[in-house]
């Protein structure tokens, strides 16, 4: 495509072009010997403008009269005062008087070049109205030659006066070109910034939109006009009352003189955040630019990001379906998930070492409203005070040396909309507890290092082993700390008192075990099993699983079973959890395994009674269930 078209009014003009620039441009040249009319340019320089022409090059009056008809750039090859002279010096010899006659912008200085090289300036404003006079005057004079633009002396041959045409030098014709070229490289890289700035906006979610001085809109996005219900057409270049409606909230806050950041409004059924800007090109202010941003759309945005967070591992893999709760105290437990999990309060759990708080946390996760959210579990116990501080709340870039230089978010942050598992709060060291404090209170925390008030929106679960209570009498856990977990609590019963679930934890273990190692599930003798329900397992399920690892090990190096039940007998022994009866007569059977479910039941209430010299209410808590529900077994006895 040619970006520079060349309209020679004159053949003559047409040749001098070729012999300074060569063919390498479209030149438009007349067919016969006159030259170019203005009625003749300007379609050409309009439909070569329409095929996408950047700049056209011509000369005289034809570039002063296409510069008001078309919208891209017009190049004039100046005619200098030293092409005048070198034309009017060649002649003088020949003639005795001459004349210059033609355009303004042609016979450039004519007021005193006259007076200079002894000539008659003849300048005509307009064709239509002063070239016939100024040929006649020129008669008149007797002026022998004339010299001029081509319309002039051609017009100036109609009636005998002989005349030449102007031609402007080589290096007039090469600097207008050069001016072109410069033309077509700054019209393109003012497009491609532009069509930058079109793309940052079209691509931008946020509605972006300009309003003048006068309270014109200069400028908007699709997003801006989808969010404003407006078309393009009615909605640029009108006054902003009239856009958006003259009584409209909006319109109230963007006709202000201040700036402003995130102020809410209601548009149609929309909530949006609005923010408004100055521009100013040095120290002149030439309008705002408003954004526009859509409340509910930043809140599903948020949601997908914090659904992602699933993939970095914030993610609850256990649930009720692999809980064991047979023994009516682990009934009572899964109750109060089921229950519990249906609200946002903090959950106090409280159990020894190795009950399965963790899997209790995660099932209370995975049965609530907050599932698909994340899960972030933190070991209040395992990280030394100033660590666990950052880990909590996160930092600021160069909150302290070796801190990340982009800064970190906290797991607070990170657990947002979802749930925070603080297992061992009672490790947590004092100076944290009212920071924590703070963060249960008012769901708001503040990076280290930083100034600003961030607000999370977290499910709080807590756990420990301690006696919380023996703690604060210790002066080592804050009372208030302690009242604002333990809004609902959820005490786990120890394997010990829960012995009815044994064999079907044994079961589910070996089966985890056995998928692990990729081995067959290995058969306990019944010997063995009466053997772990007569087990204290101080250690709990995670002895269990220890022992259990152990066996699964053991059956697959192909060791006797009397060889393997006889270790594992020799380890509960050295441990302390078998009594001296229980050590002798490993093999007898367990009370629990005969008769029915009911059965079952009604031997561990009848043994937990007997062991609590007949205390109700000490039998009704190591079971896990009110008093009135021990009465009502017990009656059913």
């Amino acid at each position: 495509m040619n970006k520079i078209i060349v309209i020679a009014p004159s053949k003559e003009f047409a040749d001098t072009v070729r012999n300074a620039v060569g063919d390498s441009f479209k030149i438009y040249v007349p067919e016969n010997d006159r030259d170019f009319s203005f009625k003749e340019t300007l379609p050409i320089a309009q439909c070569e403008e329409e095929q996408g022409a950047e700049v056209i090059i011509t000369r005289g009056g034809q570039a002063t009269h296409l510069k008001e008809k078309v919208n891209i750039p017009v190049v004039e090859v100046k005619m200098t005062v030293l092409d005048i002279l070198r034309t009017v010096h060649s002649l003088k010899t020949r003639y005795q008087r001459i004349g210059l006659i033609g355009v303004e912008n042609i016979i450039c200085d004519y007021r005193e070049l006259g007076s200079y090289i002894d000539i008659k300036i003849y300048p005509v404003f307009s064709y239509e109205h002063d070239l016939d006079i100024q040929v006649r005057q020129a008669i008149t004079d007797q002026v022998d030659f004339i010299v001029g633009d081509g319309m002039s002396v051609d017009y100036a041959k109609q009636f005998g006066l002989p005349g030449i045409k102007l031609m402007p030098s080589k290096a007039s014709v090469q600097e207008a070109f050069d001016i072109a070229e410069n033309l077509v490289l700054a019209r393109f890289q003012e497009r491609k910034i532009n069509e930058q700035l079109r793309m940052i906006l079209e691509t931008a979610q946020d509605g972006i939109f300009i309003v003048s001085n006068d309270t014109q809109i200069v400028l908007a996005n699709n997003r801006a006009l989808h969010l404003l219900q407006q078309e393009h057409d009615t909605f640029i270049n009108q006054p902003i009352e009239n856009a958006l409606g003259k009584g409209s909230e909006l319109v109230q806050l963007i006709k202000g003189e201040q700036e402003f950041n995130g102020e809410i409004a209601k548009l149609h059924d929309l909530i949006v955040s609005v923010s408004k800007r100055t521009i100013s090109v040095g120290q002149e202010k030439i309008g705002w630019v408003v954004t526009l941003q859509d409340v509910t759309q930043i809140q599903k945005l948020e949601r997908k990001i914090r659904r992602q967070l699933n993939h970095t591992g914030f993610l609850a893999k256990q649930s009720l379906s692999d809980m064991v709760a047979i023994a009516p105290n682990m009934k009572n437990v899964v109750e109060k998930i089921i229950h519990f999990s249906q609200t946002d309060s903090t959950i106090l759990l409280q159990g020894e070492t190795g009950t399965g708080k963790e899997l209790v946390a995660q099932s209370i996760h995975n049965q609530s409203l907050r599932k698909n959210r994340p899960f972030v579990p933190i070991n209040c116990g395992a990280l030394p005070s100033h660590l666990l501080e950052s880990e909590l709340f996160g930092y600021e870039p160069g909150a302290f040396t070796g801190a990340n230089r982009n800064g970190k978010a906290g797991l607070f942050e990170l657990a947002h909309t979802g749930t925070i598992f603080l297992d061992e709060i009672g490790e947590i060291p004092l100076e944290l507890q009212s920071r924590l404090l703070r963060v249960i209170q008012e769901r708001e925390i503040m990076r280290i290092g930083g100034s600003s008030i961030i607000t999370v929106d977290v499910r709080i679960i807590a756990a420990t082993h301690r006696n919380l209570q023996t703690a604060i009498e210790e002066g080592k856990f804050r009372d208030d700390l302690y009242y604002r977990l333990n809004v609902l609590n959820i005490p786990l019963p120890s394997l010990r008192d829960r012995k009815e679930d044994i064999p079907l934890l044994v079961d589910a273990l070996l089966d985890k075990m056995s998928h692990r190692y990729k081995c067959p599930r290995p058969q306990l003798p019944k010997e063995m099993l009466d053997t772990f329900i007569r087990y204290s397992w101080p250690g709990n399920i995670r002895e269990m699983e220890n022992i259990l690892e152990r066996l699964v090990v053991l059956f697959q190096a192909k060791i006797p079973n009397e060889v393997i039940f006889k270790e594992v007998i020799e380890e509960l022994k050295e441990s302390h959890g078998l009594s001296k009866d229980d050590q002798d007569e490993h093999t007898a059977p367990s009370p629990f395994l005969e008769g029915t479910l009911k059965d079952m039941e009604t031997a561990i209430i009848l043994d937990h009674l007997e062991r609590n010299n007949g205390n109700k209410d000490l039998t009704a808590q190591k079971l896990g269930i009110s008093r009135a529900t021990l009465w009502r077994k017990l009656k059913e006895i």
